[in-house]
């Protein structure tokens, strides 16, 4: 994310208001199985500028989406990786093998349609590292809401982002919501109500090293809280995710996967169901 462009400081309200909606979230389909939750996005955000103009409507990754980003899609490795598991889930579903360049394919036709099989959404709206390493002090220098990042982490999760993202899962209901990043486990169960749900332990181990998932139930959803999918004790080999593909395709049916390869840019905003924003 590039550095702040204002001139003054925005206001408590106004940042309140910006980050209870789809901000900082990759979209996809909101009515799908399967939900990723990130902690944060990735760092090609744009700056905050004024006027912050809340997003009501999920994006997607639609053929627009896709054209312009022609460029830069090959080197974004986590949604690669992504789009392996999804495309695991599939082909257990579907009762077929497990090609190599099945991820490719998934990547480049389906991950974050308006009507795929999955949507994408992070804890915090704006990007935990940001373009060229610059320090948040730097990037936000002029936004007391925002300084220390201590401050702007408490603004999210004491106030209406943390809400507005329990609101929007108690609506969509999705079946799986895959959490990446067991080191953020608190601001999982703080963000989607799970507090007082008890979870149970899960060993994946396939031929790799075994990986522990927490996995918690409540109100129609299963969430599963994972290791990243980076770093040397993550989810990065091939056998990894896509022995967590065909996991998470024990919660799911082929009716997940039906609308794949169907979908246009007209359906991208077909959303009419819109989430309220809650004040403080």
């Amino acid at each position: 994310m590039k550095k702040a462009e204002r001139s003054e400081a925005f206001t408590r309200e106004q940042l309140n208001s910006y980050f209870a909606s789809y901000v900082g979230m990759e979209g996809g389909n909101p009515r799908a199985g399967v939900w990723f939750c990130d902690s944060s996005p990735h760092p090609r955000g744009e700056a905050l500028v004024a006027p912050l103009v809340p997003l009501r409507q999920p994006g997607a990754w639609d053929a627009a989406y896709r054209h312009q980003n022609r460029d830069h899609m090959a080197r974004w490795q986590s949604h690669q990786k992504i789009a392996r598991i999804m495309s695991a889930a599939r082909a257990q579903i579907l009762n077929e093998a497990i090609g190599d360049q099945d991820w490719k394919h998934y990547f480049d036709r389906h991950l974050y349609a308006p009507r795929g099989a999955e949507f994408k959404l992070s804890l915090f709206p704006l990007p935990a590292r940001l373009i060229n390493q610059t320090p948040w002090s730097k990037a936000f220098r002029g936004q007391p809401e925002l300084l220390p990042k201590q401050r702007y982490l408490d603004l999210c999760r004491d106030g209406p982002r943390f809400a507005f993202i329990d609101e929007i899962r108690q609506l969509w209901k999705p079946k799986v919501v895959v959490c990446l990043g067991e080191r953020h486990t608190e601001d999982f169960v703080q963000a989607f109500g799970l507090r007082n749900v008890r979870g149970v332990d899960h060993v994946l181990q396939p031929a790799d090293q075994p990986k522990t998932l927490r996995v918690l139930t409540h109100d129609s959803t299963t969430w599963i809280i994972c290791p990243a999918l980076a770093g040397a004790a993550g989810l990065t080999s091939d056998v990894l995710l896509d022995a967590m593909g065909q996991y998470i395709a024990g919660w799911l049916g082929a009716d997940d996967f039906a609308a794949l390869g169907t979908t246009t840019d007209e359906q991208a905003t077909a959303f009419p169901r819109q989430v309220g924003v809650t004040q403080i």
